[in-house]
């Protein structure tokens, strides 16, 4: 196992960095929503937010193909 050393101010640089990115994604996320919600019927609604959860909770999907990746954003 390799291990790379940085310095504090490189990691609180990161910190700060992963905070503000998590914050713009809120932002994003709220913004979807807010323009989304007239359009999308309550049971969509619910499976995105329980597949957001699963995001949430660290539970990821994975794609062997961009085809496969393609097919399960138009099943969403």
């Amino acid at each position: 196992m390799i291990t790379d050393i940085i310095s504090k101010t490189e990691y609180e640089k990161i910190l700060k960095n992963q905070e503000e990115l998590r914050f713009q994604m809120e932002v994003l996320r709220e913004f979807v929503i807010e323009t989304t919600k007239e359009e999308l019927s309550i049971p969509v609604i619910k499976r995105l937010e329980k597949r957001s959860l699963f995001l949430d909770q660290g539970k990821g999907k994975h794609f062997n193909t961009i085809s496969s990746f393609k097919s399960y954003l138009h099943r969403l």
